[in-house]
């Protein structure tokens, strides 16, 4: 049998990623809302969801590109000059490698992002990060440790994507990072323990999840779980402004509401879940 979670990631980011995601999950495929407590719409996606009312939310913990949650001056070595967290991946990871980035900091403002999503009363199901940063080993053992105190069942965890056209150099240092961190992750995992899917897919092609390729995706998807991650939205000067990821978004958007997609799924036998189904599927 084959089970997909659809995850879009970044719901509180900008406001128009926020009406993008929610237009996926109401009108497309997406099955998993993953809400960035961060994010500067963080509130304006509350809002929508008290309407909405989803059973479940996932939490996308952040330590780049949004603005951190606790005092300032209790998380003094995550935040750049200009008092937010530091733009992208590539300006925390070196200070995070060379020991210039505080552990209980790093713990303590992720449990502040949890408190504030768990304030608003939707459980949490699964646990993942903007920029895939729980990757990293020392991350992702404060991802475990928080896990457990939050009784969240599951994490992302990225492995077994798979290379499908177009192919560029790009996709080929994702797949060695995959590599790299594969083995290690697993087996943390394994050990706390925490769930996890079968298979995951979408960060190879990560902000430009096509209609095609989508399909090309759902054709060849695994037996299995497998969790889809996708970057739905709609363009806004915010977006192209600060988000510069999701200038794509809403090409992702297109392809999870699109009717060929749909059809694709039902052919396949595909059967669209949620993390709290995940708990109760044997694994593969």
């Amino acid at each position: 049998m084959k089970y997909l979670i659809v995850s879009a990631d970044d719901l509180g980011l900008a406001e128009s990623i926020n009406r993008g995601i929610l237009k996926g999950y109401a009108e497309g495929i997406v099955t998993s809302l993953n809400v960035i407590p961060s994010g500067k719409a963080f509130f304006d996606a509350m809002s929508s969801l008290k309407l909405l009312k989803p059973k479940e939310i996932s939490a996308h913990l952040a330590l780049t590109g949004t603005s951190p949650v606790t005092e300032a001056g209790k998380v003094p070595t995550l935040i750049a000059q200009d008092g937010d967290f530091h733009k992208n991946y590539p300006g925390f990871l070196p200070r995070f490698l060379f020991g210039k980035v505080n552990n209980d900091e790093i713990y303590l403002e992720l449990r502040n992002q949890l408190e504030r999503l768990k304030a608003t009363g939707i459980t949490i199901t699964s646990l993942s990060s903007h920029e895939h940063i729980h990757m990293l080993a020392g991350i992702l053992e404060i991802f475990i440790r928080l896990a457990k105190e939050y009784k969240i069942p599951s994490i992302r965890y990225l492995h077994n994507d798979r290379f499908l056209y177009p192919y560029n150099v790009k996709k080929v240092f994702k797949k060695i990072i995959l590599e790299y961190f594969d083995g290690k992750t697993k087996r943390a995992l394994d050990k706390a323990p925490i769930r996890y899917t079968d298979n995951f897919l979408g960060f190879l092609d990560s902000g430009n999840i096509r209609e095609e390729l989508l399909i090309k995706m759902l054709k060849d998807l695994p037996d299995g779980t497998t969790e889809l991650v996708a970057h739905p939205g709609f363009i806004s000067a915010e977006v192209l402004d600060r988000c510069v990821f999701h200038r794509h978004c809403e090409t992702d958007l297109a392809a999870l509401t699109s009717r060929r997609v749909r059809k694709v799924i039902d052919d396949s036998h595909i059967k669209l879940i949620s993390f709290s189904d995940l708990a109760n599927l044997p694994k593969n």
